[in-house]
């Protein structure tokens, strides 16, 4: 059998995981940063000392082996905000985390499903078999998704339009299933700064980590400002706060 499986019959698992790669890209503002969920409740931050641009504009990704862990899009470079505001904002993180037990089970049984389960028979069954019996599972799998999307549309505090956009999605692609716990938390705008957020749900060596990086950030854009312009005054004083957190 295994000397019958020849390399293009994994040709459709590859398409696949592009395909899922494709859909978990995020292209940011340079004063935008991705906030991941972390272990015991803590998030971290994909922020790259020399991250690749397209048009002006940084591409990131989510933990790509990780889909069941969320990630939120937050600014950067603004004045923070009081500690109520913050608390507030942090509150709400949490409580949307609470909510996505099961779009994480979903979203890990899909990428079980194209990634493993896949490839896995397609070596033992050939590529036919393997697409039909993966397919039966995972056609079933993504209307499950769709439902508990809808069901659960106001407890993720999700618009219409964002929900049918992502069962559309779904539907049409299985393969971005993966993705779906990151397309319900990454539709989330954040009211405070990235940095401030990072500085109080972060662990210690992530926060010093990250808060280092996000003042190299400013400083390259300080130098890239017009002198005495408005957002250079900003950015020194962003600077100025960051360099001030313990």
């Amino acid at each position: 059998m295994l000397d019958q499986t020849r390399g293009a019959d994994y040709a459709i698992w590859c398409v696949a995981a592009l395909l899922y790669v494709f859909d978990a890209a995020k292209l940011l503002s340079p004063r935008e940063l991705l906030l991941v969920e972390a272990g015991r409740g803590r998030l971290a931050a994909i922020f790259s000392a020399n991250p690749f641009t397209l048009a002006g504009r940084v591409l990131e990704f989510g933990p790509l082996v990780r889909p069941d862990r969320g990630v939120l899009v937050a600014t950067w470079g603004q004045p923070w905000a009081p500690d109520a505001a913050l608390e507030s904002t942090i509150q709400a993180v949490e409580r949307l985390r609470a909510s996505l037990l099961v779009p994480r089970v979903l979203a890990s049984a899909g990428f079980a499903l194209l990634f493993v389960v896949g490839p896995a028979l397609t070596l033992l069954v050939g590529s036919n078999a393997a697409v039909v019996y993966t397919a039966a599972v995972l056609y079933p799998t993504a209307f499950t998704a769709i439902g508990c999307l809808w069901w659960q549309r106001q407890r993720f505090a999700l618009t219409i339009a964002h929900s049918a956009w992502v069962s559309v999605e779904i539907l049409i692609c299985p393969a971005f299933l993966p993705n779906l716990v990151r397309k319900i938390t990454s539709s989330h705008l954040l009211q405070a700064d990235g940095a401030q957020i990072l500085s109080a749900t972060a662990s210690a060596d992530a926060k010093e980590d990250i808060l280092t990086r996000i003042a190299n950030r400013a400083e390259e854009l300080i130098e890239a400002a017009s002198p005495d312009s408005i957002e250079e005054e900003q950015l020194r004083s962003y600077l100025g706060t960051l360099r001030r957190k313990p």
